[in-house]
């Protein structure tokens, strides 16, 4: 009997080892652009990627400066996991990087940062025109969006001062 104790124990913590090994892997971002979601966004759509661009605007849209040239483009903005339904499997890390994204946010500056989290996209545009991707209308309070990333984490904060006229 002990040893039928044991051996269920010992495989008990096997399975739990490689289940969060699995979770690990599934969980590491692929680092990506903008614009190479918009130009393979079923690659990406619900997978956890890391894109580093600039907070645009009140909604929380991001825009990537450093534009290939391309025919595809996506308007991505940010939300947090607490903001859909369902809720997502992982939770916003709320640390020293995030807290300092949004004190310079509210100083008015340029910020650039690396935003990680899970890509879900409803449209992209190509050629100018509305390519559907997911079956969501789009994202935003008017569904505007063709994209979101629902933030796990903010990292590689960079803040400039924003030239006014």
């Amino acid at each position: 009997m002990r040893v039928l104790w044991y051996l269920c124990f010992l495989s008990l913590a096997f399975c739990r080892a490689a289940e969060e090994r699995h979770r690990g892997q599934q969980s590491a971002p692929t680092k990506v652009t903008l614009w190479e979601l918009a130009e393979h966004p079923d690659w990406y759509a619900g997978k956890i990627v890391a894109i580093h661009a600039t907070e645009m605007g009140r909604d929380f849209w991001i825009e990537d400066f450093t534009k290939k040239c391309s025919s595809s483009w996506a308007d991505v903005i940010v939300v947090y996991p607490n903001q859909i339904k369902p809720r997502p499997e992982f939770d916003l890390v709320r640390d020293e990087p995030f807290n300092t994204f949004f004190e310079e946010v509210r100083k008015g500056n340029n910020v650039e940062a690396t935003y990680e989290g899970r890509f879900d996209v409803a449209y992209v545009w190509r050629d100018h025109k509305r390519i559907w991707v997911g079956t969501d209308k789009g994202y935003g309070e008017k569904h505007n969006h063709g994209a979101r990333i629902v933030l796990r984490s903010i990292s590689e904060v960079v803040s400039r001062p924003r030239y006014r006229k």
